[in-house]
């Protein structure tokens, strides 16, 4: 059993982050106790060594909670375990310093870590900055390059794992016997269901919009034909002419890779936006049937107003359910993700819990792929409305596919140098025992080079 001795400060908050790292993630068994010294100490019963851990974070911010002052200082020291003795599992040699200094110091049966691992795994699992940094994108989300990850250059790392590999390492050589869980990484796709169909022909007057628009405006009067015939034929039901509906090849080029896909659907489009559907609509219930018949899951696409709205995320699952039941379906709603990845770590997390949802997986940048709370693994989220461990987990996206390719995003278009990005994020969310969640549109399969993008990233094969 595992004994760990904490500072009398920012104790819950202390609590949440131990029972992440060494309780969900290593999978240990310990008690805490409170203690005098500014330092956290861990020890295993029935031996004498003992290893001490910086707690500059804790220290800092309980004096100056939520305040410009108690960020990072910038630029980030860097330290290389390897020099100190230390074996350890990273992405490279060196590792950022976010917290307290680099650092081993061995003295016999007591080590004692300068990095403060618990504080600075706090700050990332729980967005803290997002609290302080005011700066917003015209959709009021939080950008990556307002985040300390991507101005210090390790947005692209599972820094907390590798926090945690350090600790580990420290841990194992004073306590050999000591067993860590293991896990098996998997992948998760999902298809955000924004425009299941050609939005423009949906109706007369959108088709004479869009076609006035194809030959006045993009001098293309062919498209507007095209246009016209997608109408008829999407009228009749049958849709090999709408590049939107893939839902068939998706699920297809999925189970042949033995993946599930989770649908995200958006449950009500009636304020502005959303999609151009309702779930009442008789081709979406079709479409859920077929999902569910395949076995595949259906979630909700939290809409553009509800990430700040308790009254109406809770409505919008509710509806959800509802349409499910109105179609038969027996599936039970377990997933959100919000819409254009619309997040306020202030207050959302601690609305879809109190929702019911068991998982939340909108954990990425709109405009820049990569790990936004420092982790591939699932944890239960930081609640700061409640300040406490919710019951709601963080499933993190790690790779939204027109953040990759978009000239407005990244700009990798979909070619070797996406690949080699994508299948960087997805070996380091694998070295770590880690999830690799991939999003990618259902109307975002614009080429061939588009589809052949992602059939690559279905494969185990990583480079």
């Amino acid at each position: 059993m595992i004994k760990v001795k904490i500072p009398s400060f920012c104790f819950t908050e202390q609590c949440y982050v131990l029972n992440i790292l060494l309780g969900e993630f290593l999978g240990l068994e310990f008690e805490v106790s409170v203690h005098k010294s500014g330092f956290i100490e861990i020890t295993n019963i029935g031996n004498g060594e003992k290893l001490t851990l910086n707690t500059d974070f804790f220290n800092q911010s309980h004096q100056g909670w939520l305040k410009l002052e108690s960020m990072p200082v910038l630029p980030l020291q860097i330290w290389s375990p390897a020099k100190d003795g230390l074996d350890v599992n990273l992405v490279e040699d060196c590792i950022p310093v976010l917290y307290g200094q680099p650092g081993l110091i061995k003295k016999d049966i007591h080590w004692h870590i300068n990095l403060d691992i618990f504080g600075s795994a706090f700050f990332m699992l729980s967005r803290y900055e997002e609290l302080i940094t005011r700066d917003r994108d015209e959709h009021d989300r939080f950008p990556a390059n307002a985040s300390v990850a991507y101005k210090s250059g390790f947005l692209d790392r599972p820094i907390v794992n590798e926090y945690l590999e350090i600790l580990w390492a420290s841990m194992h050589q004073l306590w050999p016997s000591l067993n860590r869980k293991v896990y098996k990484p998997q992948t998760f796709v999902s298809c955000d269901v924004d425009q299941p169909y050609d939005c423009t022909v949906e109706t007369v007057p959108a088709l004479i919009r869009a076609c006035a628009g194809d030959i006045l405006k993009r001098k293309k009067p062919f498209e507007a034909l095209k246009r016209m015939n997608r109408y008829v034929f999407n009228k009749l039901g049958v849709y090999k002419f709408d590049p939107n509906y893939t839902f068939d090849w998706y699920m297809n080029v999925c189970e042949q890779a033995d993946l599930k896909v989770v649908f995200y659907f958006i449950p009500s489009s009636v304020e502005p936006g959303n999609g151009c559907y309702e779930l009442t609509d008789k081709k979406i219930i079709k479409l859920m049937r077929k999902i569910d018949r395949r076995g595949h899951e259906i979630g909700v696409h939290g809409s553009f107003q509800t990430y700040r709205d308790e009254s109406k995320t809770i409505q919008q699952k509710a509806m959800l359910e509802q349409a499910l039941i109105q179609a038969g379906i027996k599936q039970k709603i377990k997933g959100n993700r919000q819409h254009y990845l619309r997040w306020d770590s202030a207050i959302t997390p601690d609305i879809l819990d109190k929702a019911g949802f068991e998982y939340d997986t909108t954990g990425s940048y709109a405009d820049h792929a990569g790990f936004r709370f420092g982790t591939a693994h699932e944890f239960r989220m930081w609640g700061w409305q409640e300040n406490k461990r919710l019951k709601l987990k963080q499933r993190p996206l790690i790779v939204m596919e027109c953040t990759v390719i978009d000239q407005k995003y990244m700009g990798y278009g979909s070619d070797k140098l996406a690949y080699y990005f994508i299948n960087t994020l997805k070996a380091r969310s694998r070295k770590y025992g880690g999830n690799f969640s991939l999003l990618w549109h259902n109307s975002y399969f614009k080429t061939e080079d588009d589809k052949s993008l992602f059939k690559k990233q279905l494969s185990d094969r990583v480079c």
